[in-house]
Parts: C-alpha cells; sequence; structure tokens
C-alpha cells in the first residue's frame, strides 16, 4: 500500500525486514522483485505521486568545479524517480568496459559481463523493449553500405534500442499499492543512518518530512537507491562523523563523478552521395519477428581500436547544420535521418535537397560522449549550507584530466585522418591541442551521475563489493548508477535495472 507520512504521527517508528530509499528505476526493481516474496518491505519515496517544486529544490547544491547540470532538473524527485522525464535509451555495457585494462588504473568491474547476461535480459522486460540483441546487422544497419569511415576498422555502427520509454510510476505503481508486503511511504525523506558502537552495522535510518515531521525506520536491511549525487549524500551524511560517511573510512564516498559530452567538430562532406543527417533524438523503428521495434543508431570505436590504442569508449552523434533559415519554399528544412540506407527503410533526401531548396548545408555537427578516467578528484562533497529537511547541501566538483583531453584528441585526429582517408571528406575538430584546461565552451558533466560509491572488491578502491554491499557494513547495500566502477559508453538506465535485479536475488537468498 502508500501511505502518506506527512499523515503518520510524529515519532511513529516504522519496520520491515528491507528499507529501500529511492523509488525511481532501481529502487522500484528492488520492490518488485520483492513482492510475493514473504519479507516485509518499506519503500521511501522523498516525494510524492506527482511533481513538487518545494520537493525537488531538495536536490540544490553548489557547483564548485566545471560546467555541471543544474541538479534541481536533472533528476526527478517523486515516485517513479527519473524514469518520469526519461526519453528511453537502452544500451548494455560493453565486454570491454567489463575488464580490468592493464595501463588503465581504476578500470573494470568485479563482475563477469557475460554471467551478467541473464539479468541484462531480465532488465529487458523491465524497461519494455525487445530481445537482447545489440548487433546493429539485426536491426537492418547494413556495415557494408554505410559510408567508408563507419565500416571499421577503428570507427563502427552501433545501436540503442528505445523504451517506449517506460513510467515506472505508471507501469509499476498499481502492482505495489495491492501488495501484501511491501509498504511505500511517500514524503519521506531519508536523512541519516544510525549504525552501532562498532559502526559495522546499521540500526535504524532518520527520516523527516518538510511538514517537520521526524521518523526511524528500523530493518534487518537497508539499500541505497536515491540516485548517484543521492546516495553518495546520504552516505556522506551517515556515520560517527558528518561529511566523511558511513563506512567510508577510505575517502572514497561521493569521487569518481563521470561521463564527458561536447560537441567535438565539423564535418565538411565531399559531395555527400547518401543519406547521412544525424539529429541525435532522431529515433528509427525496424521490424524484427514482425513486431515493429525503435532503435537509435550511433557510431563507436572498434574494441580492438579501444584495446590496442588505450581509449576510452565513446558514443558518436550527429547532425547537419542548416543556419540562417527554417524554412525554404515553404518546405520543412531541418530533415532527419540516420546511418546512411538503413535495410529495409526508404531512403531519406540528402544535402542536394537542401541546395536545390536554397538551405546551406553546414553540418554534419559531432557530438561526443566521452568515457571520462576514472578520477578520484572529481567528486561530490557535503557543504556547510542546509536544506529544508535539515541536512546539508551538496557541491559539486566535476573535473577532468590532461589524459581526457589527449584520448579525446586522439579520437579526433583518428576520425580526421579515416574521413580523409576514405575521401568522405574533411573533419574540422573543435577540441584543440595544447592547453589540457582547454576545452570546448560547450563541454559539460553528463546527466548520467555514476561512480560515487563504485563496486569492486578491495575496500582500498571502493565503497561496494561485488554484491553492492557497503565494505565493512553487513547490511548495508547501494543499488543504481553510483556502483559503476567505469562509466563506458551506454545509457544507464538498463544496467542500473539489471543490477537491482541481481541485488533482489542476493537479499532474497541472503534472507531466507
Amino acid at each position: 500500500m502508500f501511505i502518506d507520512l506527512s499523515v503518520v504521527p510524529d515519532g511513529t517508528d516504522i519496520t520491515g525486514a528491507i528499507c529501500i530509499v529511492g523509488a525511481g528505476a532501481a529502487g522500484i526493481t528492488l520492490a518488485r522483485e520483492l513482492n510475493g516474496s514473504g519479507l516485509t518491505c518499506v519503500l521511501l519515496e522523498s516525494g510524492g505521486t506527482e511533481f513538487d517544486s518545494r520537493t525537488q529544490q531538495l536536490y540544490a547544491g553548489d557547483n564548485v568545479g566545471r560546467p555541471f547540470p543544474d541538479l534541481t532538473t536533472c533528476r526527478l524527485r517523486y515516485f517513479g524517480g527519473t524514469t518520469n522525464h526519461w526519453s528511453g535509451w537502452c544500451l548494455p555495457l560493453d565486454a570491454i568496459d567489463f575488464e580490468m585494462r592493464e595501463g588503465l588504473p581504476y578500470r573494470g568491474w568485479p563482475l563477469d559481463r557475460f554471467g551478467f547476461y541473464r539479468w541484462y535480459r531480465r532488465a529487458q522486460e523491465v524497461c519494455q523493449i525487445g530481445s537482447f540483441d545489440y548487433a546493429p546487422e539485426h536491426w537492418g544497419v547494413v556495415q557494408t553500405k554505410l559510408p567508408a569511415p563507419f565500416r571499421g576498422p577503428h570507427f563502427v555502427p552501433r545501436i540503442a534500442q528505445l523504451s517506449p520509454p517506460t513510467r515506472f510510476r505508471s507501469a509499476y505503481g498499481a502492482e505495489l499499492q495491492s501488495s501484501s508486503n511491501i509498504t511505500v511511504y511517500l514524503q519521506a525523506n531519508a536523512c541519516r543512518f544510525e549504525t552501532n558502537d562498532a559502526g559495522s552495522e546499521v540500526e535504524s535510518l532518520l527520516v523527516r518530512t518538510l511538514w517537520g515531521g521526524s521518523f526511524k525506520v528500523n530493518a534487518k536491511v537497508f539499500v541505497v537507491a536515491a540516485g548517484g549525487i543521492e546516495n553518495a549524500r546520504l552516505l556522506l551524511a551517515s556515520g560517527a562523523t558528518e561529511g566523511q560517511g558511513v563506512g567510508d573510512g577510505r575517502d572514497l564516498i561521493g569521487r569518481f563523478l563521470a561521463h564527458i559530452c561536447f560537441w567535438a567538430g565539423l564535418l565538411a562532406v565531399a559531395d555527400p552521395p547518401s543519406d547521412f543527417y544525424f539529429d541525435p533524438g532522431y529515433f528509427r523503428t525496424y521490424e524484427i519477428g514482425g513486431v515493429s521495434r525503435t532503435f537509435v543508431p550511433f557510431v563507436g570505436l572498434s574494441e580492438e581500436t579501444m584495446r590496442q590504442r588505450q581509449l576510452p569508449n565513446i558514443k558518436l552523434l550527429w547532425k547537419y547544420e542548416t543556419p540562417g533559415a527554417s524554412t525554404a519554399g515553404g518546405k520543412l528544412t531541418h530533415l532527419h535521418s540516420i546511418l546512411h540506407d538503413i535495410e529495409g527503410r526508404p531512403e531519406h533526401v540528402n544535402s542536394k535537397v537542401f541546395r536545390r531548396e536554397g538551405v546551406p548545408v553546414t553540418g554534419p555537427k559531432l557530438f561526443l560522449n566521452l568515457e571520462p578516467v576514472p578520477n578520484p578528484d572529481s567528486r561530490i562533497r557535503l557543504s556547510e549550507k542546509r536544506d529544508a529537511i535539515g541536512m546539508r547541501k551538496v557541491a559539486v566538483d566535476w573535473r577532468v584530466t590532461a589524459e581526457d583531453k589527449r584520448n579525446g584528441t586522439t579520437i579526433l585526429k583518428l576520425l580526421g585522418a579515416e574521413v580523409a582517408r576514405t575521401g568522405f571528406g574533411r573533419l574540422r575538430s573543435f577540441l584543440e591541442d595544447g592547453d589540457d584546461a582547454k576545452w570546448p565552451v560547450d563541454m559539460y558533466g553528463d546527466q548520467h551521475h555514476m561512480g560515487t560509491t563504485r563496486m569492486h572488491r578491495d575496500p582500498s578502491l571502493g565503497v561496494v563489493n561485488e554484491d553492492c554491499r557497503v565494505h565493512g557494513i553487513a547490511n548495508l547495500y547501494v543499488a543504481g548508477s553510483s556502483v559503476s566502477p567505469t562509466a563506458g559508453a551506454a545509457n544507464p538506465t538498463l544496467t542500473i535495472t539489471a543490477l537491482a535485479l541481481r541485488l533482489a536475488d542476493h537479499l532474497k537468498d541472503e534472507l531466507k
């Protein structure tokens, strides 16, 4: 059932076998897996079932590093979490993302990617998409028909599947509402874990409402599933010393904040013979087994190139620019299509149509999502400011490294060489050699908040172990993208969901 904590008497103790903090993709997936298990589950949601600006402002913090999205806009703080405005991109991590790569510190996951497939397959169902198949050729993207620079050996086509997108609030709310063993508490803001004297086990969780109510949750197991920044914030706010964090004797909570995005360059295409326009938000459909599926093609680096040249993963998107005109001859001038000649689909109008209609074409303009080097200095801390429920706000200190700059310039030089070698055109890079601090002015940290409670078997290198349990704390777990040791190039929701399914299986076994 759902209970609004604002109408519960102040000081009430709440009890369950498992307490989950956060009702987004991770928290709702966990709760659904526990539905009918016989384990009493308390699911805490900071907001209600609809957006509320006062609750949303609890995300507010300071940016003290490089440009970073406003924390009050990139996440949603009500039941369903950020799936309430999720665009639906689903993509698994690549096999190489899981590897401990020689010469690349902090890389890799303590998981076998191929063993992880079974949770990815189940996550596909939760996210309401098709089979676990991301081979471009199975989606009509025929490599031999692509322009030469994107057939390999360095740059290759990739695809992401598109969820409807699934709004976890509407898709799964009724299921949790009718559950006999799960209680969803709304307007419930987790503030602080209280541990035993040894600091080895969580005994309770302090919860407050915006209306001044204070409550205590008692449980055998606690799971933090509040998002990449809020997970770290809650852990840092707990423990014997506020700001150091519960279970954080190695000062790792909040570090390794990831993803880099920027407009990377402009391609001057030599009289393009193909349909080669791209808008990063443009989706395509393809019929698979008699069912129409939605997907987005993009360009990535081949595994061989990443391995041989010790390069990170990327997602490369682009669109044609039509400056100075919004219409021509009464026709739309910004025509969208994607990766040349997708088999089974009609061809799209090419640049000659733009020229025929008198529309100048300057693109395609390249957008690069660059996997960062895992950087412990890129982090969030607690500031001295307090929010409306008395918690310390976060200060985001997102940083990039000289190696990130070298990786970006190396990749763009490699792309420029391939474009020239194949006669496709020329590349003007927006990323200059030299000053490591000089990036394109529109470079920013992505809204994919990862790495702040990273997973590693060694407590000196990670906050949680391979089971997502906080090192040194017997009954405290973390769910969500904050456990990612490395970012890869994949959008994180599918992996978040798969990790939550895996954690649910582990907890059910532990608490039998």
